[in-house]
């Protein structure tokens, strides 16, 4: 705790709190993105700041080695949906040679592919890159080899030093690794710019010298880059912080512009000009903003260079709009609409037609248009006028002044002046008639970001509801285009135990919705919860009696008739004030509830076990102060209870078996990446699955050890949120690509299990010389030592030796070894386990 800066708690304490009030239903709210980057964020950067992208790298080489090593058995994995509603999408690529073939970056599912123009119910499909790539913020493709693909990772809007050597991104979407690079199609991908163990960075764009085309730039949080051999190696060409986007003059390309701005940060901030092909950069002041609290946005004119437009935003309004007609030397304001409205840190952009000068599109919240070069300026699209209810994948998705709230990117057709591509938070839309009029190109395109909790019935196996970042609440009635019922940001939901009619949905902040009629009608429910509350504010059934529900805000409320009336169960804030995060309810006891809290500047992550019957509070110790975002009972045995954990350098997932008076740590072997759900299997409760930012765990002796449970599934999937259909299916709430399910297991191999090799680790790592390996087996097995590169290619194994039951030490020839990554495996009678070494010069 004493690390973590100052502000950066007090940011957090405020950024996750609101006041509840109530906004219409059948309406999108205006974007709240910077809560909901502050919600995901703060829990992933406490205690110190820092978000610690090498972990991601190490936990997911492991993944890759215990599938294609050690032979989890994972089961194969269906896609459920939405296949109707597009998630956060910041980026597109169009192939100039099939203007058919589209390329999406997404803010949390990676890269999207269409070859149909975006066109039909199933258009779209995931890009399998071999990383861990979440959000892509830049794509660009090499204009005579289209085939040759560059694409730039991570989503960043700020950088501030709040240590020495040390920047602490606070408004940001994912973590990024770099740049990545195809040269067949997306086939295959290899790391262009490796950024695998840096530290909470971000590629913004990515260009590409028309006339030079091995000449590449990119726009990052740590500066301007060049390559001059297509990637094979990147220079900082001008080291300033958050670049973030570039022009190239089409006709001379060593006139490169390019814009800085970050979120609340004016030192950043201006366009440079450089017209010795990046040599050098002069900051443009002659008309134009010289100091924002946003970002700039440039559109160049392909048919005349000289004549360029930029959107300028402060971190809540418009600071301008300029043009130039000379190249830069000077500019003029031609415009006062606030486009950027609430958010010139976040999403605005300008495109200018290919074959008019005068002619632009300018986006923020909606998009506008302009063929005068900005002295009238149409409003074009309205973010509310989405269509509710059942919206099959592919077809309309609102009337054709429809666009989805929050424009990131604008782009025409390099063959069709005339087509247009917005890239906004609810996926892609097209115009074919200059931005006149709009169509959704959404059909498959599962990108959406869930939050916990989805609600699910108990006895319809199709049907559950979840509420989805920036894309509101949908329910799932089997058929994998959900119904949309709630706008805003979609939270927590439920569905009554017994009785499908009656569902509950919420927006940020706790508030609460009720259905009592399957979701085709909707009101409010606890306007008594009258206090600030988390982003993704809980509430939860008592299992034994769920007329009775808990909601958390800064105090426990309990309503005892299907949330129609709340009262303050807690008597005031249970915390000093710090707002609650998840709840649980024990299973045989509907008067305790067990909840976790949100640390602040003065207090610590906490976990606490609240009495309705008496009205106690008792602070649980024993635990991480880190972010705890589920708790979960034992479905018989209510003393048994599982908490897990956010964060990194700490365990993440703790056993009690005492009712919470001491916690043991659980992980034995599961990577320290943030955790975020837990789900006991009441039919084989040795079973436990937990869900990470990676993906799913197994374990089948009740937290003992750990194996991959989604192996099938796509790669770095980050699971929000774990629940059990009434047919037994494991259904896992992702944070970017939408709702996975899969068989849940069967009852475990005790003979089996008395064999795993488990409590893998290598010290030091990394290591240049020696290492010494540590593990155990769980009874006397003959057992062997491998160590093999990336791709599986054994490079040194150890002869066959038995071993004993318990702890084991082996030393490993790390100096015959050349730098780099490798698997270290351990194999047994009839177990075999992984982790990961790294070889330093």
């Amino acid at each position: 705790m004493k690390h973590l800066p100052v502000f950066l708690i007090l940011c957090t304490a405020l950024l996750i709190t609101s006041c509840k009030q109530h906004p219409s239903i059948q309406e999108e709210s205006a974007s709240e993105a910077g809560e909901a980057f502050e919600h995901w964020g703060a829990a992933r950067l406490f205690p110190d700041g820092i978000f610690h992208t090498e972990k991601y790298t190490e936990a997911f080489e492991i993944m890759r080695l215990s599938a294609e090593l050690r032979g989890d058995r994972s089961p194969s994995w269906e896609d459920i949906g939405p296949k109707n509603i597009g998630g956060r999408t910041l980026c597109l690529a169009i192939n100039p040679q099939d203007t058919n073939i589209l390329w999406l970056g997404s803010a949390g599912g990676g890269i999207w592919k269409s070859e149909t123009g975006g066109r039909g119910a199933a258009a779209w499909h995931r890009v399998e890159t071999g990383f861990p790539v979440m959000g892509v913020s830049a794509l660009a493709l090499e204009p005579g080899n289209p085939d040759v693909i560059y694409a730039g990772t991570g989503e960043v809007y700020n950088v501030e030093n709040a240590q020495p050597s040390v920047a602490i991104r606070i408004t940001r979407g994912t973590y990024g690794i770099g740049i990545l690079k195809s040269s067949d199609g997306g086939a295959t991908w290899v790391k262009s710019l490796d950024w695998s163990y840096g530290q909470m960075r971000g590629v913004q764009d990515i260009k590409i010298n028309p006339l030079r085309p091995a000449t590449v730039l990119a726009a990052t949080s740590e500066g301007l880059m060049r390559s001059w051999d297509a990637g094979q190696t990147w220079h900082m060409i001008f080291a300033q912080k958050m670049a973030v986007d570039i022009e190239i003059n089409p006709v001379d390309t060593n006139r490169i512009f390019c814009s800085f701005g970050s979120h609340r940060d004016d030192a950043t901030s201006g366009v440079y000009r450089s017209t010795d092909g990046g040599a050098s950069f002069q900051k443009l002041t002659n008309g134009i903003a010289t100091s924002y609290s946003g970002k700039a946005m440039l559109g160049i004119s392909p048919s005349q260079p000289d004549t360029m437009y930029v959107s300028v935003g402060n971190e809540e309004a418009q600071e301008g709009f300029y043009m130039t007609a000379d190249g830069g030397d000077s500019w003029t304001s031609v415009s006062n609409f606030d486009v950027c409205i609430y958010q010139g840190w976040y999403a605005h952009d300008v495109a200018v037609k290919p074959d008019d000068a005068k002619t632009f599109i300018w986006t923020g919240i909606d998009a506008w248009k302009s063929v005068t070069s900005g002295a009238l300026v149409t409003h074009k699209t309205y973010w509310y006028l989405w269509n509710f209810g059942y919206v099959p994948a592919g077809s309309s998705e609102g009337p054709t002044d429809y666009v989805h709230a929050d424009i990131h990117r604008a782009y025409f057709s390099p063959t069709d002046p005339n087509k247009l591509y917005l890239v906004t938070d609810g996926g892609l839309f097209v115009s074919s008639d200059a931005g006149e009029t709009f169509e959704g190109r959404n059909g498959g395109y599962q990108s959406q970001q869930f939050y916990a909790n989805i609600g699910y019935s108990t006895y319809t196996n199709d049907l559950c509801i979840g509420g989805m970042q920036d894309n509101g609440s949908a329910i799932y009635f089997g058929d994998p285009s959900w119904i949309r019922v709630i706008g805003g940001d979609g939270e927590c939901a439920a569905i009554y135990p017994g009785n499908d009619d009656i569902m509950f949905g919420s927006t940020q902040y706790l508030n609460m919705y009720k259905s009592e009629n399957g979701g085709a009608d909707w009101y409010g429910v606890g306007a008594e919860i009258n206090e600030e509350a988390a982003f993704d504010g809980p509430f939860e059934f008592a299992p034994s009696n769920p007329n009775i529900m808990y909601a958390g805000a800064k105090s426990i409320w309990r309503s005892s008739n299907q949330g129609q009336n709340w009262i303050n169960a807690s008597s005031g804030p249970i915390a000093g004030g710090d707002v609650i995060l998840t709840m649980a309810v024990n299973p045989g006891n509907p008067d305790e509830v067990f909840c976790s809290t949100a640390p602040s500047a003065t207090n610590l992550a906490r976990v606490y076990r609240f009495s309705a019957s008496n009205g106690i509070t008792q602070q649980l110790a024993g635990l991480p102060n880190r972010y705890c975002m589920d708790i979960a009972f034992h479905p018989s045995d209510y003393n048994t209870l599982f908490a897990v954990f956010n964060g990194f350098n700490t365990q993440h997932v703790y056993k009690s078996s005492n009712h919470g008076f001491t916690w043991a740590p659980v992980d034995n072997g599961l990577p320290d990446v943030p955790t975020n759900t837990i789900l006991i299997d009441p039919l084989y409760p040795d079973n436990v699955y937990i869900g990470n930012d990676l993906g799913v765990w197994l374990s089948q002796n009740g937290g003992d050890s750990w194996s991959l449970y989604s192996s099938e599934a796509p790669m770095a999937m980050p699971v929000m949120h774990l629940s059990i259909s009434s047919g037994r299916k494991l259904r896992a709430a992702t944070h970017g690509l939408g709702v996975w399910q899969t068989d849940m297991a069967g009852a475990s191999n005790s003979y089996e299990a008395s064999y795993v090799v488990n409590n893998l680790s290598v010290q030091p790592n990394p290591a240049s010389e020696t290492a010494v390996l540590s593990f155990s087996l769980g009874k006397s097995a003959t057992t062997s030592i491998e160590i093999v590169d990336m791709s599986g290619k054994q490079l040194w194994r150890s002869g066959n030796e038995t071993l004993s039951a318990g702890p084991h030490t082996r030393s490993l020839p790390v100096a015959q070894l050349p730098a780099g990554t490798y698997g270290v495996i351990v194999r047994s009678s009839k177990s075999n386990n992984s982790c990961l070494l790294v070889k330093r010069k």
